[in-house]
């Protein structure tokens, strides 16, 4: 009698393990992968903000709902160019959507803050826009896909100088960090080759008055180098024709809006003839590119501008970490994989090689007629890193 017992309780402890088995497996399974996106849907950066989300949900799109047989789950929160909402957001993303990795934001001050965070709950923050040197070299779970600031800003000098030939010019850039960066790379690229800066210029963030800078120019200078992000593009360029001003134009990096298509012809005339250097261009022969452009043409009715490319290409990056770390890994792996991610993108190659930043390719556009961005020359900036600064060169 006795051991009849301890055969039916064997058997029921069988069955149990059997059936919690079968009940769990397939809830495992069906767990969704989950990425969060930040996005300035709000304030002033939102042109360029849905820009960035409408590539990424290309990407996301493009998968088909899943990601290694599992549900594929985009969780996307408006930052509203605020750093405040931008930490509130990434909090509810992080601990309580419990996403594996975050795409985005935009805005610098925004990036800043939620770096130091990502260290802290120690979860891959993969940037849209370029980042600061700081960001990067003082927080190790924050990757820059686009580089940084200060080298977008850079060839744009050395093509200035080498190629338009200008040896005078005036600065105008918006009073942040992203300005101070973008401008300062432009800075030094054009100084290294000869170039002098007669005078420089700052804006308050989100200005949309720009005349007392336009008019205060100094009337020696060859050209004009302004940055204006996002809606600062519109009054900038609209005052700047207002003035009926002739000086050449250049952007350091088009703010997500003079090589935009939905939105170049919005600034008017003096976007005709300007130069930038631009994170992406639906016209660049680059792996994926034609696919993209088609699919977000299609879904849009618009090629996609600058920022949207950096979306799309953004989380094509995090996806391709995701897959190779595999189902179920650890954070710190997913992370160990990211640092030695190589791939193409529709902006370049991606090579993080251990510092998250890549090296990457910069496209020089010049508006024309049709306000249609023209690529007239494309670089290769490389970064190196030289007594814990970055340093910046062009690829030979």
């Amino acid at each position: 009698m006795r051991q009849v017992s301890r055969l039916q309780i064997l058997s029921l402890v069988v069955l149990a393990v059997f059936l919690a088995s079968y009940a769990s497996g397939p809830a495992r399974a069906a767990e969704p992968i989950k990425i969060g996106g930040l996005f300035e849907l709000t304030g002033f950066l939102n042109p360029i903000g849905k820009d960035a989300q409408q590539g990424a949900m290309i990407a996301i799109e493009q998968e088909g709902g899943k990601l290694m047989g599992r549900p594929l789950e985009f969780i996307v929160e408006d930052s509203a160019t605020d750093p405040s909402t931008t930490m509130d957001k990434a909090r509810k993303l992080v601990e309580v959507d419990k996403v594996k990795i975050i795409v985005g934001p935009i805005f610098g001050p925004c990036t800043t803050g939620l770096a130091g965070y990502g260290d802290k709950v120690q979860i891959p923050l993969i940037s849209i826009a370029p980042l600061d040197d700081a960001v990067i070299l003082q927080n190790k779970w924050s990757f820059s896909t686009p580089g940084t600031d200060t080298g977008m800003g850079y060839p744009m000098g050395v093509f200035a100088a080498t190629k338009l030939g200008y040896r005078r010019v005036a600065t105008l850039g918006s009073d942040f960090e992203a300005g101070h960066e973008f401008i300062g790379g432009f800075v030094q690229g054009f100084q290294e080759n000869g170039g002098k800066i007669i005078q420089q210029q700052w804006s308050p963030p989100g200005s949309t008055n720009m005349m007392p800078f336009l008019i205060a120019v100094d009337k020696q200078a060859d050209a004009l180098c302004a940055w204006w992000p996002g809606a600062e593009g519109f009054s900038g360029f609209k005052q700047y024709t207002e003035l009926k001003m002739k000086l050449p134009i250049m952007e350091p990096e088009d703010g997500g809006t003079l090589a935009s298509p939905l939105v170049t012809k919005g600034l008017g005339e003096g976007a005709i003839g300007a130069y930038t250097a631009v994170l992406y261009s639906y016209l660049a022969d680059k792996p994926g590119n034609k696919e993209f452009v088609a699919a977000y043409q299609k879904k849009y009715g618009v090629a996609p501008g600058p920022i949207a490319g950096c979306g799309y290409a953004a989380v094509k990056i995090a996806l391709e970490g995701l897959k190779r770390a595999g189902l179920n890994s650890s954070s710190q792996k997913l992370r160990d994989v990211l640092m030695s991610l190589k791939m193409d993108s529709v902006r370049g190659p991606v090579d993080f090689q251990n510092r998250r930043v890549t090296s990457y390719t910069a496209p020089i556009v010049r508006i024309d007629q049709n306000y249609v961005p023209q690529i007239v020359a494309e670089y290769r900036t490389k970064i190196d890193i030289v007594g814990g600064k970055f340093v910046y060169s062009l690829e030979k």
